[in-house]
């Protein structure tokens, strides 16, 4: 019997088709039965990420950078240490920034009103 012969028959087409629609009929209710946001962690992580994202966060991430600045430029001799540190607050300092930054052009956040949406009317 030929090897190739097996694949070509017709309860190997019906099996690996009931096996498809089996894996493609139960997605969905996988899907279905997991809610999201139900996580024991979930509250805190959030605090937090308002915490590091929030206008204070910002001020202080501007201030951090000024801050950071004018020690590398102004410093003078500094040992390896504390130039390092200089340098790790001047990167976190970047990354807020530039997430708040980030956030204000592109409009993250905006409301957009109920007396915003137009109705057009169409010449006929």
């Amino acid at each position: 019997m030929n090897k190739h012969a097996l694949f070509l028959k017709p309860q190997v087409f019906i099996a690996l088709g009931l096996m498809m629609l089996l894996l493609l009929g139960t997605e969905p209710s996988f899907a279905s039965s997991t809610s999201g946001g139900g996580l024991p962690f979930d509250s805190w992580l959030t605090k937090i990420s308002n915490s590091i994202t929030g206008p204070f966060a910002f001020s202080v991430s501007i201030i951090g950078l000024v801050a950071a600045g004018a020690a590398l430029i102004f410093g003078g001799d500094m040992n390896g240490f504390m130039r390092s540190l200089i340098f790790i607050v001047l990167v976190l300092a970047f990354i807020i920034a530039a997430k708040n930054t980030l956030s204000a052009i592109t409009g993250k956040g905006a409301q957009i009103g109920t007396h915003s949406v137009h109705s057009t009317r169409v010449a006929s």
